[in-house]
């Protein structure tokens, strides 16, 4: 009972597969894939295997057409492309209209008190004390610590219009000439520039002369000498409290982009294709006697490959056909 049940269900398969042709190629495919992947091919008998130093046992020469990637010339090539890629910098225009917009909500906040007091028809200012209250909210609108002589000054000059106009021209001269970060870092660029790039849009320049720039010692002696002929009738006092506050208000709008650098240099290197030279079939790769040099190892392991690539392929392919006809024959 158990052999006949058997012999129904092979039939019953044999029926099957015989009604469905598409599941025995599948099949037949599928066994022929499995079969070639898990039979290694062996290497080729022919060896081009030699280090620097050895002597050629017999002659080399190339069996067909092939190219040959000269490494280093190809090094060379991206190095040069890297060298030639302009740092990039950014330039951040929005810099002073920040301080502005700062210096004048600080200075608004105090001056306030003397513009409601004028209002009301009082002779009398707002005390010194009153105005200390507003200190606080003063710094803060600012950014900056301020000393109680420092904004006693302020006060006796009713933190006048002037004052923060002064404070203005100072630090517009010199924003708008451009504060750089790290200016050693900046003038190794000398020899081929930087591009400077302005935050927040697309417009970007190259820039050759990066003496103009100044750095943050530089920029805090330039707010002495901008503001010398600009302070020249100012009271002494007053005046060393504007370049006081002038330079602690100056930070710099010009700044490395790494990131940005970054990806110009990297896409620069991409454009640069590998460069290959040809050997022609029957040229001397390597004469029997000859010791072996660098140039003749490029040569030899760039052919080893590509003998070792096609004999590979050669050999699956016919393992597989083999395979295949093989199984079909004997179904």
């Amino acid at each position: 009972m158990k052999k006949t049940k058997t012999e129904s269900n092979l039939k019953q398969v044999n029926i099957f597969l015989l009604t469905s042709p598409a599941i025995l190629w599948l099949m037949l495919a599928i066994v022929t894939f499995l079969f070639t992947i898990t039979h290694e091919p062996g290497r080729s008998v022919v060896s081009y295997t030699y280090d620097i130093g050895d002597i050629a046992s017999r002659d080399i020469k190339a069996p067909k057409d092939f190219f040959i990637e000269d490494k280093a010339a190809t090094e060379q090539k991206k190095s040069e492309a890297k060298a030639s890629v302009k740092i990039v910098y950014d330039f951040d225009a929005t810099l002073k209209k920040r301080i502005f917009s700062d210096i004048e909500n600080a200075m608004k906040i105090p001056r306030q008190l003397f513009t409601a007091s004028e209002a009301s028809g009082s002779k009398e200012p707002p005390t010194f004390a009153m105005i200390m209250e507003t200190k606080p909210a003063f710094e803060a609108a600012l950014g900056l610590d301020i000393k109680k002589d420092a904004y006693s000054i302020l006060y006796k000059y009713k933190f006048s219009t002037e004052i923060e106009q002064k404070i203005k021209t100072i630090i517009d001269e010199i924003l708008t000439n451009g504060i750089v970060a790290n200016k050693e870092i900046l003038l190794k660029e000398s020899h081929k520039g930087i591009i400077l790039r302005t935050i927040g849009s697309k417009d970007e320049r190259p820039v050759t002369n990066l003496k103009v720039f100044h750095g943050p010692d530089q920029a805090l002696r330039m707010v002495r000498i901008i503001g010398e002929p600009l302070l020249k009738t100012v009271h002494y006092n007053l005046s060393n409290l504007i370049v006081d506050l002038s330079q602690r208000l100056l930070l710099p709008n010009i700044t490395l982009n790494k990131n940005e650098t970054a990806r110009r240099i990297k896409a620069a290197e991409q454009q640069i294709k590998p460069i290959l030279y040809q050997i022609k079939a029957g040229e001397m790769i390597l004469r029997e006697g000859e010791r072996v040099d660098k140039i003749h190892l490029v040569k030899l392991t760039a052919l080893e490959e590509q003998v070792e690539q096609k004999d590979l392929f050669i050999t699956r392919t016919g393992i597989a056909l083999i395979t295949f006809l093989s199984i079909l024959v004997l179904y």
